[in-house]
């Protein structure tokens, strides 16, 4: 895949993610809300300048609104940091439960 090709992949999931954004009835506030960011971060990611962000927001539509194959077309558009990130989402649940029973000790 060349470079322009690519880009056009990026953008045609953007815009399927903001069409999807949409039909959910949703908007940026909202989903700034469930993420736990500003919503000039939501815009940023869904115009691709943030793609941990983007990430989070697809994860959010396939866990919460049951939306799926988004992640297959942002892995073969955005390559590799996708891995990345994945992990570090591993490691941030690792860490989360770590957190949750040290509070489960502390609770008895």
């Amino acid at each position: 895949m060349n470079v322009s090709e690519k880009d056009t992949s990026r953008n045609a999931l953007f815009t399927q993610v903001k069409g999807v954004i949409k039909s959910l009835g949703l908007d940026q506030m909202v989903l700034a809300e469930k993420l736990g960011v500003n919503q000039t971060n939501i815009s940023k990611a869904l115009n691709g300048g943030n793609e941990k962000t983007f990430q989070r927001i697809v994860n959010l539509l396939e866990n919460e609104y049951g939306v799926t194959s988004l992640n297959q077309h942002l892995e073969s558009a955005v390559g590799n940091d996708i891995g990345e990130i994945k992990a570090e989402l591993q490691a941030i649940k690792g860490t989360l439960e770590e957190l949750k029973m040290m509070i489960g000790r502390l609770e008895k």
